[in-house]
């Protein structure tokens, strides 16, 4: 058996949460996820590329070199 076939390879993905870049180790993550990989806190909401709001709890596919922003839950006026 060939070497290289019996390793296993971990793949991961980048993507950019408020234009830095965040590695995940799967293309299926939860919001949650993904806000804790960017070191966010969970009240932030995130949005994924087309501007629709991910939830903590909804997984979602992503895919390398998304953009994904993430905005203060605080009312700030």
């Amino acid at each position: 058996m060939n070497q290289a076939s019996t390793k296993t390879k971990t793949k991961t993905i980048e993507i950019l949460v408020n234009n830095s870049p965040v590695t995940l180790p799967d293309r299926n993550v939860t919001g949650a996820e993904i806000k804790e990989a960017a070191q966010l806190p969970l009240d932030f909401t995130l949005y994924d590329p087309k501007g629709v709001a991910v939830g903590n709890g909804d997984e979602i596919k992503i895919h390398k070199n998304e953009r994904f922003i993430a905005i203060s839950g605080q009312d700030v006026s």
